[in-house]
């Protein structure tokens, strides 16, 4: 499908993340350059795949597009914005990276000085070229935001406005990462116990029957307060949780971990008020 108003963006870089959001702007008519100094040939494979358009350097991506969309490991944001800043780039610049709000406020407040306008971006889901799904979450000035969306008209990512400004996006981005990485790194943990013991069955048996999240059951079902008035029970029985993954020559540093934080909530003990806002207060060291 192409647009009726198409624009030329630069993509840095066609990773895999990258490489299937220069694809979903190729195929919705955009011309989509990409520069392969330093790259690797995978990444010259998959740009060539998506229909991107290499050019010579950086100094010529900048010079011929309207839209910049940098889309990189999060360490590497602040990198790629000042080398675009460097270029005399004058146009909007998208930063999709999985960058904190501290980082991107600073990130964008360096591009704003060299006249470089910016919105804020967080990439949430599959790679476009893997499933459908995927999210980007904007945060900015209301007209550049709306014009990044009307970017992406056409295509299978679905761009969401948070409504807030600079920073939110980014926001948004960590607190979904905090949770759903640490989720996963704790389910590893979880199963290769359960391996260890023979108990892997029963251990998948008792997880099919979770239907719902824990992030939106501790908050629609008031789960908050009383997963925080049941902290000081918690605390020990996951000190104990700890050792035993340590017997087995697992880690039990996230246990441990989980432990510091419940006992933020142990004035909460036995409290089922429902207070959600006191439960965040807490934990965010407030009270």
């Amino acid at each position: 499908m192409s647009h009726a108003n198409t624009a030329t963006v630069g993509l840095l870089h066609p990773g895999r993340m990258g490489g299937g959001f220069g694809g979903a702007l190729a195929d919705a008519g955009h011309r989509v350059l990409w520069c392969p100094a330093g790259r690797s040939a995978a990444t010259a494979r998959r740009a060539a795949e998506f229909g991107l358009e290499a050019v010579d350097d950086l100094a010529q991506l900048a010079a011929h597009s309207d839209v910049i969309v940098s889309i990189c490991p999060p360490h590497k944001a602040p990198q790629v914005a000042a080398a675009v800043a460097e270029t005399g780039f004058r146009g909007l610049f998208l930063d999709a990276n999985g960058t904190t709000r501290t980082v991107l406020l600073d990130l964008a407040g360096k591009l704003s000085a060299a006249d470089i306008r910016v919105v804020d971006g967080s990439v949430i889901g599959p790679c476009p070229q893997d499933a459908p799904g995927v999210r980007l979450h904007l945060a900015g000035d209301k007209d550049e935001v709306a014009r990044i969306t009307a970017l992406f008209e056409g295509t299978g990512i679905r761009v969401r406005d948070t409504g807030g400004p600079l920073g939110a996006a980014s926001a948004l981005k960590t607190a979904y990462a905090t949770y759903q990485k640490v989720a996963y790194v704790v389910a590893g943990i979880a199963y290769a116990y359960a391996d260890a013991h023979g108990v892997v069955e029963p251990l998948i048996g008792e997880a099919s029957l979770i239907t719902r999240s824990p992030l939106t059951e501790v908050l629609e079902d008031e789960m908050l307060p009383s997963v925080a008035s049941r902290a000081w029970r918690w605390g020990p029985e996951l000190t104990q949780c700890a050792a035993a993954l340590r017997e087995e020559g697992l880690p039990g540093d996230t246990a441990d971990a989980a432990v510091r934080v419940l006992e933020r909530w142990f004035p909460a003990r036995d409290a089922f008020d429902g207070d959600t806002r006191r439960a965040l207060d807490l934990l965010g060291g407030r009270l």
